[in-house]
This record gives C-alpha cells, structure tokens and sequence, in this order.
C-alpha cells in the first residue's frame, strides 16, 4: 500500500526536526505555508501537524503556531547501556556481546542485556521497558529486518528523549537515519558462489533465511556470481526459511533443492549444520556457510569469517562517540575467507 499524504509530509517535517533544520522552539510553517509548499490539502496538513504532536514532538500554541518541543533537560549519565540481541548464550552472539562488553569496561559503562528470541512482540515488550529505565543508550540487533517492523515508533520515543540508538548485523531502514555495523552481506554471498565456482562447481543450492536483510544480500550476492559466470539462478536450486520453519521445511524441501547440486551456499554455520544431518548415504555437496562459529571448524564444511567481536566493539565506540556529541556513520565491515582457501578467491 501507497503511504498516505499526511504520513509522507508528517515524515518530512520530523527528518527536518531531527536534522536540526527546525531546532526546538522554533515555530514550523504554517498550515497555509505548507499548503503552499506542498500542494497538499489542509486536511492533510492538519493530520500530518497532529501526528508530530501526538508523538510529543511538537507543541501547538493558540493563536501563534506549532512549535518544536524543547528537549527535557541535560539528563544525568547513569553509565547504563541496553544490548538488545536477538539471543545471547549461543552461536556467535558471546564473541560480539564481548565485543561490546569489553569497550564499554574501559570506558567505566555496564550492558544490561535482553534477548528477544528473533520475535518482533518481546522486541516491544523489551523497547517498553527500556523506557522508563535509566540508560544512555541503546545497541540493538535487529528482529527480523527484512519484514515492516511494528515497533518503529518506539524508537522514534527514544530519539525524542535524547538516547541514542545503533543496530548490529542489520537495521531497520524506516528507522531514520540508523547508525548501524553490519557484514558487507552481499559482497559475503558472492566470495561464497565464487568460491564454489573455482572449485569447479556448476550447479550449487542455495539455502537462505527469509527474514532478515543478511538473508536478502547473500542471495543478492550468490544470484550476481551465478548470473556473471553465465549460469541460471534457478528457482528450484534455492530454499527460503523463516526463523519459526527451518527444521520442518528442511524436512520437506531440502532433498529436492539439492536434486543435481554439487555444492551449496547456505545462510550460516547452523543451517549449514542442519542441511548435513539431513544427507543421505553418497549425498555429499560441497558447502560454504557463514560465520566461522565453532559448528564450522569442527565439521567438513567452509565457512566465511565475520567480523564477531569487531562488530560488537565498534558499535559500542560509536554510540559512546554519539553520547560524548560525535556525528557517527554507519559500517560495513568485509567477510574473510577461511585461511585454508582464501587461495581460491580473488581479492
């Protein structure tokens, strides 16, 4: 669906607000000006003015004009800072918690650490509670990025109160202007096909997640591989999940993705994983997986190096660079091919 008029404008004036362009107490244009500029109507307008109201970002005065509100006072540093990840104990989440853990020690802050299980209603639950606690800001793991998230506007509360926000492994693009650190994941998806492709592979499976961007970029990027090497990205070669149906469409799809394959790019370490304790006796392709974990180094398959710890410790120094009035911009940080066939891989 089409976004409405006033929602258009209402975004517009907010990145204007954000942007310093309207700074507080200062009065925006009126409603005929915006009439004028625009060549929305005035119902439009109104709706669009009454949004950034109801979000408290805005202030109507009788008789005189909107007004950006002032910003709550200079708050107290309670040294607090919320780490948001879609799990915490497992995986390769310990190497970037300790990324993040170990920049914030030295620079005297603690994590308070919540977890959503990759599920966009315990994100809220936890973006709400976070609200009324005493923290600085924010180092969120996106859930599910590659799906409209719901839980936009409460980001946009914390914007209004002065706590900044950066995301890891992904962001959410209607989020404005995110500061994030991610994997350059479709330059990730390519090394991958490419890999397989000098190894003399002509049809390779792919196996991606549907909901979340890293998914989307590596299948970008292993599509791009296959289309410059002259071979078809074929529909059938290629299975999609979602967090909730890995193991039953595994079950069900996998043995016809991998018909006539010789190898296969697959999402991470762990779909990697689960796609051998599927084989069957003489059914051995060839994969490349993601994430280097150590599911990949004590099983016969490669996996592409992510930038774990690194990740987690330059989020953490950009949004310390944020509190102390630093602009920050996002990164995109390169996978490394695994020492033992880094040989096979152009730069």
């Amino acid at each position: 669906m089409q976004e409405p008029k006033y929602q258009k404008l209402a975004d517009a004036l907010r990145a204007a607000v954000c942007g310093g362009v309207y700074p507080a107490g200062e009065r925006l244009p009126s409603e005929n000006e915006l009439v004028a500029r625009t060549g929305y109507s005035r119902q439009t307008v109104r709706q669009a003015m009454a949004l950034l109201e109801s979000e408290g970002l805005t202030v109507r005065v009788r008789g005189s004009g909107t007004y950006v509100r002032s910003g709550p006072a200079q708050r107290e540093l309670t040294h607090n800072i919320a780490v948001v990840t879609t799990y915490i104990g497992e995986y390769i989440f310990p190497n970037i918690l300790q990324g993040i853990q170990g920049v914030l020690a030295q620079n005297g802050y603690t994590p308070l650490l919540s977890a959503t299980g990759n599920r966009l209603s315990d994100e809220r639950r936890i973006l709400s509670e976070l609200l009324d606690k005493p923290i600085d800001g924010l180092i969120v793991e996106g859930t599910k990025t590659a799906l409209p998230n719901p839980n936009v506007d409460l980001y946009r509360r914390f914007a209004l109160r002065g706590i900044p926000v950066v995301f890891i492994n992904g962001y959410y693009p209607d989020v404005d202007d995110p500061v994030y650190v991610v994997a350059d994941d479709r330059r990730g998806g390519r090394l991958a096909c490419e890999l397989l492709l000098r190894r003399g592979h002509r049809r390779i499976a792919g196996i991606f997640k549907s909901d979340d961007m890293q998914g989307h970029r590596r299948y970008a990027g292993y599509a791009e591989a296959l289309v410059d090497a002259k071979l078809p990205v074929d529909d059938d070669a290629i299975l999609w999940y979602a967090t909730e149906n890995r193991e039953a469409l595994f079950d069900a799809r996998l043995p016809d993705a991998l018909r006539g394959c010789t190898a296969a790019v697959c999402y991470n370490d762990e779909a990697a994983m689960s796609l051998l304790a599927r084989l069957q006796d003489g059914q051995a392709p060839e994969i490349v997986s993601f994430d280097h974990s150590l599911l990949a180094q004590m099983s016969p398959f490669l996996s592409l190096a992510g930038p774990k710890e690194r990740l987690g410790a330059l989020a953490a120094q950009k949004l310390l660079n944020i509190l102390q009035g630093r602009v920050e911009h996002p990164a995109v940080l390169p996978w490394e091919m695994p020492p033992e066939c880094a040989k096979d891989v152009g730069k």
